[in-house]
């Protein structure tokens, strides 16, 4: 994981030089890992990082999480195509969830998403599952935080429990420069 940091910020130094290429990363630690309103793993802290490069509207992102005892690892895979129509922003891309240490759980994702003003709609479809998923968000800043709220709702195949998820959100961004 040091590794995968240390390359991350290496990185970060000598492609961003090219104005039109944006790299970014972060790591930290969290009480344990939850997703999509669910407590993934056995409940225990889990260490949660990315690495991204953008250009432009293209944008690739590798994330992951321990997933707590076992030696589970998550890694996601995003491929992102991002853009604005006028006031209306898009999004559409796929996602690779693939777990190192586990027994077959690795399956792909699709999304498009839609947002306008302080509001946005973001359709998940799941490959292997044929589930779908839809989360509706609004936020905004005040006094340098980002306030946030999301809705979600999983649109299950048949056989598969539905999942309602309502999160509350606050977060401010810490900027650290003359990393190199």
């Amino acid at each position: 994981m040091s590794l995968m940091l240390g390359m991350g910020l290496a990185g970060m130094s000598s492609v961003s030089q090219a104005e039109d290429i944006s790299v970014s990363a972060d790591i930290g630690v969290f009480s344990q890992y939850i997703w999509r309103g669910q407590a993934q793993g056995s409940g225990e802290a889990s260490v949660q990082g990315d690495y991204g490069v953008s250009m432009g509207a293209l944008s690739a992102n590798v994330w992951f999480a321990t997933l707590g005892t076992g030696d589970v690892t998550e890694f996601d895979y995003t491929v992102d195509y991002s853009g604005e129509a006028g006031d209306i922003g898009y999004s559409v891309g796929a996602i690779a969830y693939t777990f190192m240490n586990s027994g077959g759980s690795d399956t792909t994702e699709y999304y498009l998403g839609a947002s306008y003003g302080v509001g946005s709609a973001t359709y998940y479809y799941d490959s292997e599952s044929k589930n779908s998923w839809i989360d509706l968000s609004v936020g905004t800043e005040a006094a340098g935080f980002a306030l946030d709220a999301t809705a979600g709702y999983n649109m299950p195949d048949v056989g598969d429990s539905e999942v309602v998820n309502l999160a509350l959100g606050i977060s401010k961004e810490i900027e650290v420069s003359g990393i190199a």
